[in-house]
């Protein structure tokens, strides 16, 4: 069930823990809109606009990898194609678990998604692709 309610159509996205230049093909096939929200010394961050209206902020290291991911909007982004190869273990960390949000916390994964109908929000991060000094509070 829970895999289901993640599996939207809607990835226009990079994938957490690989390089940022997926993005582009993905933005182009699925008529998001995108731009860069913020650059720092350590990170750049990219905000893309899905046909939905949901807003994803991606944390990309100086290295090019993305570290992060955020959302907001009305729908859930494609979580599995977010998270890549950590969305199993999202999956498992959350399957004997009832209610809302969903939550997982570990050395390899953090990750929360939480709302409802019109209104999810919900960030994920990889603690070790951090790059030094960033404050994952940043990933919102």
């Amino acid at each position: 069930m829970l895999g289901a309610s993640c599996a939207l159509p809607f990835a226009a996205h990079a994938t957490l823990g690989q390089n940022a230049g997926t993005v582009d093909g993905d933005q182009s096939r699925q008529h998001a809109v995108a731009r860069v929200a913020t650059t720092q010394r350590a990170y750049s961050v990219q905000q893309l606009t899905l046909p939905s209206g949901t807003l994803v902020r991606e944390y990309v290291g100086a290295n090019g990898v993305v570290f992060g991911v955020a959302w907001d909007g009305p729908t859930l982004p494609d979580l599995k194609s977010m998270l890549g190869a950590s969305f199993d273990a999202y999956v498992a960390a959350n399957a004997s678990r009832r209610g809302a949000p969903l939550a997982v916390s570990s050395d390899e994964l953090v990750v929360f998604s939480g709302g409802h109908l019109r209104a999810f929000s919900g960030y994920a991060y990889l603690p070790r692709a951090v790059p030094a000094g960033v404050d994952v509070s940043v990933i919102q």
